[in-house]
């Protein structure tokens, strides 16, 4: 059985930097042909694996959603039917992935998904949970996806409740992104000895290792003062707020949160990009169709032009050939003529010592 660290926590909150930080104290993570590939929004990379991120899409998928609209789960969700073809395949792309006996794992689709593989995989599991300021994630969020800040708290909201009723009962760190940022040594001494407390083996830091922590990269900052003082922000979610910061800190079992129901409205923004999920699915698949078709036209446009100055050159060569073709038949008249003369010529001399016999 493995020894697994699962990193959790919203998107945009910080969970690629704390797991770049766990993986430089020599704790495996992907393997590296797989990988998600750093962009503009976030370009110290992610740190996630791109084949268990599509897994986990495919999860959504088949719950009618996607990572941006997570529906409301019953308990054991995660043994439905229409999720049966994923589990075997899920255990082999996983394998793939990730083929280490410790290791560590990033994705906040799992704040969701988790269930699922716990259900698939041979796994202790131990959780290091990234908490961020709500208002910061909506503002980095809504320039990203530009999901508008109403939905972005309401995804935070669904996305950190999950997370902590799924984790109740699991060893867990609960942490803050101004933690790792404010010092990033002494998170890495921390989450270390963590770490170490449940089996998971940590090592030193290499020099230049905390190099990767890099602050300007941060574009928003909110206190808990604007979050509580914010009407965009309700009630429920303040509560929430409330229970997070009570619970930062080691935990060998993380509690079961005592939180009120969850606000009406959160339910309602989800379901409505849910039901609009087929279109835009649509919609995304016949984007990409035409994407792949763009990027096929213009691969042809250069075969095109590649073959055209193939062309070009052989012209060239052709005519090339065609002058020496003239020059060697002109050299080849030239031997036939001096053949005649050469015959001739020897018709002559042969005359010649035949005529005193005469």
């Amino acid at each position: 059985m493995s020894r697994g660290v699962f990193v959790l926590g919203m998107h945009r909150s910080g969970t690629s930097v704390a797991t770049r930080l766990v993986n430089l104290r020599g704790v495996p993570t992907v393997v590296e042909g797989d990988l998600l590939p750093r962009t503009a929004d976030n370009p110290r990379g992610y740190w996630e694996s791109e084949s268990l991120t599509a897994l986990n899409d495919r999860i959504f998928a088949a719950l009618e959603s996607d990572w941006s609209c997570p529906p409301e789960l019953a308990p054991g969700w995660e043994r439905g039917l229409s999720l049966d073809s994923l589990r075997s395949e899920a255990k082999e792309v996983f394998a793939r992935a990730i083929p280490f006996e410790q290791w560590v794992w990033k994705d906040p689709r799992n704040c969701i998904t988790l269930p699922f593989w716990l259900g698939c995989l041979e796994v202790e599991p131990v959780v290091v949970l990234v908490h961020r300021n709500p208002l910061e994630i909506a503002a980095s969020l809504t320039a990203r996806d530009d999901l508008g800040k109403l939905y972005c708290l309401a995804l935070w909201e669904r996305y950190l409740r999950r997370g902590l009723d799924v984790l109740s009962g699991l060893p867990t760190l609960v942490t803050t992104y101004d933690e790792i940022l404010g010092d990033p040594r002494a998170w890495c001494a921390d989450a270390s000895a963590f770490l170490g407390s449940h089996g998971v083996v940590t090592g030193e830091l290499a020099a230049g290792a905390l190099d990767y922590v890099d602050t300007k990269l941060r574009h928003a900052r909110f206190s808990r003062e604007d979050v509580i003082a914010d009407p965009a922000v309700s009630k429920v979610q303040r509560e929430l707020l409330v229970v997070l910061e009570g619970f930062r800190g080691a935990h060998d079992a993380l509690p079961a949160p005592d939180l009120p129901p969850e606000t009406p409205t959160t339910e309602a923004l989800l379901a409505e990009r849910r039901r609009l999920y087929p279109r835009d699915r649509e919609h995304r698949e016949l984007g990409e169709y035409s994407r792949s078709l763009g990027e096929q036209f213009v691969e042809l446009q250069r075969y095109s032009e590649d073959l055209g100055e193939q062309f070009v050159e052989l012209q060239r060569y052709s005519e090339k050939l065609g002058e020496q073709f003239l020059e060697l038949q002109r050299y080849s008249d030239d031997l036939g003529q001096r053949f005649l003369a050469l015959e001739a010529y020897a018709r002559e001399l042969q005359e010649s010592r035949e005529s005193p016999l005469r």
